[in-house]
């Protein structure tokens, strides 16, 4: 029974972060699934982790979102492709204390991919943080670790896709709480 209690709060603790995520990305309102008679009618939450993967962290044991998992199915995970636990490590472990939100703490701290201006969602090596494209370009001549800084893609405060000044591509760089972000940009 302690068994089944932990696996129904984690459970729990899991869906009320992807409800959480889902409101965030705001994307959802006009999604098909939860129209009435969409496969997840009234049920939030149930698409939400549809939508979103979400892992356990190596270090601190919690769940953390990791993705969407449109892009585990592109990048072949559970076919050819299986994930190294050393590498799961949520943001806020993996921010190594350098960053803390005073109202989320370091749950939703979010960094850039070192290769692109990008939202990362991958952790790998315990040093390197890569968005979904420069992840999947690992282990192929497009290898995004292997280039030279000189050869990243680069740009200005007034270029960036993530329209804020950061270092070079080719550096880690965090951008804060993600929940915070999300919610001055409305």
């Amino acid at each position: 029974k302690p068994l089944i209690d932990q696996a129904l709060v984690l459970k729990k603790l899991v869906y009320a972060k992807a409800e959480q995520r889902l409101a965030i990305e705001g994307g959802h309102k006009d999604a098909q699934e939860l129209k009435p008679g969409g496969r997840y009618e009234k049920n939030h939450a149930e698409y939400a982790m549809h939508k979103f993967a979400y892992y356990i962290c190596h270090l601190c044991q919690a769940p953390y979102f990791g993705g969407m998992r449109s892009c585990e199915v592109a990048a072949g995970v559970g076919e050819e492709r299986a994930f190294i636990k050393e590498e799961m490590i949520c943001g806020g472990c993996s921010s190594q204390g350098q960053n803390t939100c005073a109202k989320h703490g370091t749950e939703a701290i979010e960094h850039k991919c070192k290769f692109c201006c990008t939202v990362a969602s991958w952790y790998c090596w315990g040093t390197t943080h890569f968005c979904d494209d420069c992840h999947r370009k690992q282990g192929t001549p497009e290898s995004m670790s292997r280039k030279a800084v000189k050869d990243l893609p680069q740009c200005t405060p007034d270029t960036c896709p993530l329209k804020l000044a950061h270092p070079k591509n080719g550096n880690e760089f965090v951008l804060g709480c993600q929940i915070c972000r999300s919610a001055s940009a409305c």
